[in-house]
């Protein structure tokens, strides 16, 4: 199923963040190289091997050690429309920073950091080298941030085909600013008071205890006490086969190939709620699209009947009058889904209203 619907990879994201080597074998040659690297090569051929994808020292590699007084800051995130994990992602990314005190102001420095982002319509994650390169070195500030959440809008590019193109690029600058928001000086602001949407100048910040700025990201919860007295019922149960629907395993009917010299169909619908059906013209140009048959109520060997109810019987095709606005007046038929909706769209049906009541509307 990966294979199958491009599954955009997670672990990918994370390992391309973390500058991970990757060891290659072809043939009797052995070679590694970076993540990044092997992200942008084409595919493995038959001759190649992946051996093993090393994830480096970042103690000694950074030179973080619990002597230090540097910090590494390291989150991943993901959004998708269902929480399993099998879902998949409208984004991912995986965002890391070395921080340590700054000399001169009361703020954290941003040292050597790495941020990767994935599964937003790209065929494999990249690294944001230029939002990178902007904030190494300065001071997390509300103008800062600002600044490299334009950059990076400019580097994480959708195509203009791509599923909720304007959402996914607002959760690479959501990421991005939820990833320093807590290292963000109370006092600055931006030139336009906006930074992500949010207003600075409508909700000034404030400090916690510990010396963090308040996120101007915010979570809520919502507790409900149920009452025993009928247990179980309105006990809470996963519904039967969630899980893989949720997942996307399960097979619809659309997941179904056609099978061989297939024909589909669509129905013609009436735009009238009371009139006589004279006729259905269809346009030359549909005919030639594929077009086998239109079938109506008088194709029907036995009873034209579409369901029995307690208010008595309901025919399937309008027969010599429609009785209400969207009834069923024919079945059209054609060689693909397309051809078919597009010719049951062009279709004319020839009413006549003379001497009818008015309808009654409700």
């Amino acid at each position: 199923m990966a294979q199958r619907n491009h599954f955009p990879s997670d672990i990918a994201t994370v390992l391309l963040a973390v500058s991970s080597l990757v060891n290659l074998m072809n043939g009797l040659k052995s070679e590694e190289i970076t993540m990044e690297e092997f992200l942008r090569r084409h595919e493995l051929d038959s001759k190649s091997i992946l051996v093993s994808v090393k994830i480096p020292d970042w103690d000694r590699i950074m030179s973080i050690s619990l002597g230090t007084k540097m910090k590494l800051l390291f989150e991943t995130y993901r959004v998708a429309p269902r929480p399993l994990g099998n879902a998949l992602p409208y984004l991912n990314a995986t965002l890391m920073a070395k921080i340590s005190r700054s000399a001169s102001s009361n703020g954290m420095v941003v040292g050597d950091c790495r941020f990767a982002f994935g599964a937003y319509g790209t065929k494999h994650a990249i690294r944001a080298t230029k939002v990178e390169e902007f904030l190494t070195g300065k001071v997390p500030s509300v103008d800062v941030l600002y600044e490299a959440v334009k950059l990076l809008r400019s580097i994480v590019v959708l195509d203009d085909d791509t599923s909720y193109l304007a959402y996914r690029s607002s959760l690479a600058a959501g990421f991005l600013f939820e990833f320093f928001s807590h290292l963000v000086e109370g006092n600055a602001e931006s030139p336009n008071g906006y930074v992500n949407g949010y207003s600075t100048l409508m909700s000034p910040a404030r400090h916690l205890d510990h010396g963090k700025v308040s996120t101007l990201l915010t979570s809520g919860k919502q507790e409900v006490e149920l009452n025993k007295q009928y247990h179980p019922v309105g006990e809470p149960i996963a519904k039967s086969g969630a899980v893989i629907q949720a997942s996307g395993e399960v097979v619809y009917v659309d997941d179904i190939p056609s099978p061989t010299n297939c024909l589909h169909g669509a129905f013609i619908f009436s735009t009238k709620p009371l009139a006589r059906v004279k006729g259905i013209e269809l346009k030359p140009k549909s005919v030639a699209d594929g077009v086998n048959a239109v079938i109506s109520f008088k194709d029907i060997l036995g009873e034209n009947l579409g369901i029995k109810t307690g208010f008595g019987p309901e025919p399937l095709f309008a027969d010599d009058f429609t009785r209400c606005t969207g009834q069923y007046i024919a079945l059209l038929v054609a060689d693909t889904q397309k051809h078919a909706d597009m010719a049951a769209d062009l279709a004319v049906v020839d009413y006549d209203m003379e001497n009818l009541e008015p309808p009654i509307y409700l």
